[in-house]
């Protein structure tokens, strides 16, 4: 059985293209919500947080993705990555606009965060839920 099969069948398949998935992607995380009703567009920081999803969502289950500085194999980090969401993709633009140093390699950065993202909101929602 193949990580694939390990999906439940709305879930994204592997050897589908980065620009199919990135459009399912948008749905997901709700896109068209990040429009800046200012200025009447969406930072671009946010495709490129889609984009970023969409690669991972579309790579070979078997493949190394680096994480934290981990290795770690690509359906693992899809199953965290599917349950990506707009507020998730908020907090990580928010928080990669307010740090305080160059990032060199952002692309590793922006999955890290998206990945850690899914953790923190969940665990923010269980000290809220627990009072603390």
């Amino acid at each position: 059985m193949s990580a694939c099969d390990l999906h439940l069948k709305d879930s994204p398949c592997c050897g589908q293209s980065v620009f199919d998935m990135l459009e399912q992607v948008m749905r997901q995380v709700e896109y068209p919500c990040f429009a800046d009703l200012r200025f009447h567009r969406i930072d671009p920081l946010y495709k490129e947080l889609c984009l970023i999803i969409a690669e991972v969502l579309v790579l070979d289950p078997v493949s190394i993705i680096k994480i934290n500085g981990s290795n770690m194999y690509a359906h693992l980090v899809r199953d965290v990555f599917l349950r990506i969401q707009h507020d998730h993709v908020r907090l990580v633009f928010k928080n990669f606009h307010n740090v305080p140093t160059r990032v060199f390699n952002k692309k590793a950065y922006l999955r890290t965060a998206l990945y850690n993202a899914v953790f923190e909101i969940e665990s923010d929602s269980v000290n809220d839920s627990n009072g603390i």
